[in-house]
């Protein structure tokens, strides 16, 4: 996968939403409009040629996600997949710590800007 900013967007039963990803580096994290938070990394498997995704995915109190799920409190989900990091769009399966899969497409956007 190449350094820059990629968009997502992501659908499960209760919901859907979308969001920005930059990768940095074997870095992730990115947001979404209602404040969900992206922080983790990806590891690439040259025997499989795919990268493994570890994203811890934070949500504001009081936000509903897209599994129905409203909470007074800050709360955080693990959220893992595997990809092809060689192209720029696709679409994902996204395992998760609460048990539903998550269904995401994945585009690139633009390189990060020198600084």
């Amino acid at each position: 996968m190449r350094d820059g900013m990629y968009g997502i967007e992501y659908r499960s039963g209760a919901g859907g939403g979308l969001g920005v990803l930059v990768v940095q580096d074997g870095r992730v994290f990115g947001v979404d409009p209602l404040g969900g938070k992206y922080d983790g990394v990806y590891t690439y498997d040259e025997n499989l040629g795919l990268a493994d995704l570890h994203l811890k995915v934070t949500m504001p109190p009081n936000v509903q996600s897209i599994f129905g799920i409203r909470n007074p409190h800050e709360w955080s989900i693990d959220v893992t997949t595997k990809f092809d990091p060689r192209r720029d769009s696709g679409q994902v399966q996204l395992a998760t710590s609460i048990g539903p899969v998550v269904s995401a497409n994945y585009r690139y956007l633009r390189p990060l800007p020198n600084a």
